[in-house]
């Protein structure tokens, strides 16, 4: 009798197959390194061949709503930013054209905002560790701005734009307690992001992020 009563006690209190937590939120560190990406500052100037945040820093969090044990619902948003500093070449306004060009200092702020949900798979099993695999699409959000104070010119303008986004990634979860995982994530981004004035570019980045994932039953 005492092996048939504590039976179903035991099986209550361990994980069954179909246990699997309803959400899942993760919030942590996020790194990105991109390709080039123009800006356009106005009629008279572009910033080419600057990356609009190559090796950017910033956060990242997101929410996954579990279907069942293997397949979710994610939502993400992730920011980065970026600093440039260096020497650029402007023609300033004269009174006798051709105005010769002059070199001075520059600062330029790069920012990117990702918007994006898709499905989220993940392979539970017995163990802490439990890899997973997603593919997101949404939308990217580009601001910079770009000035510079000196002899020649002083100046400060931004520029911006919205497009599409996707992304494809993975890593692993690992259990420390049972409501909190230490997650790290690989992925590989596309954001297609132009001015007005510039047609659509593809910026390309591939990052990773870490941090900490609460889970809710």
């Amino acid at each position: 009798m005492l092996v048939f009563v504590c039976a179903p006690l035991s099986k209550a209190q361990n994980p069954g197959n179909d246990q699997y937590p309803k959400i899942e939120i993760f919030g942590g560190y996020s790194s990105i390194e991109t390709n080039n990406h123009n800006f356009h500052f106005g009629p008279s100037f572009n910033a080419s061949d600057t990356d609009f945040d190559e090796g950017g820093k910033g956060f990242e969090a997101a929410a996954v709503r579990n279907l069942n044990r293997y397949f979710g619902i994610m939502g993400d948003f992730s920011a980065h930013f970026s600093y440039d500093q260096g020497p650029v070449k402007l023609t300033p306004p004269c009174s006798l054209p051709p105005c010769p060009p002059v070199t001075q200092i520059a600062e330029l702020n790069p920012r990117l905002f990702n918007f994006l949900a898709g499905p989220e798979f993940k392979w539970r099993n017995h163990t802490r560790f439990t890899p997973f695999a997603h593919a997101l699409f949404g939308v990217a959000h580009t601001t910079a701005t770009f000035s510079t104070t000196g002899s020649a010119v002083s100046l400060s303008k931004g520029d911006d734009d919205t497009g599409f986004a996707m992304t494809y990634g993975g890593g692993l979860q690992v259990r420390i307690l049972r409501r909190v995982s230490f997650r790290v994530s690989l992925d590989y981004s596309k954001a297609f992001v132009g001015s007005s004035a510039l047609p659509p570019q593809r910026v390309d980045s591939l990052g990773y992020s870490a941090g900490v994932v609460f889970r809710f039953h």
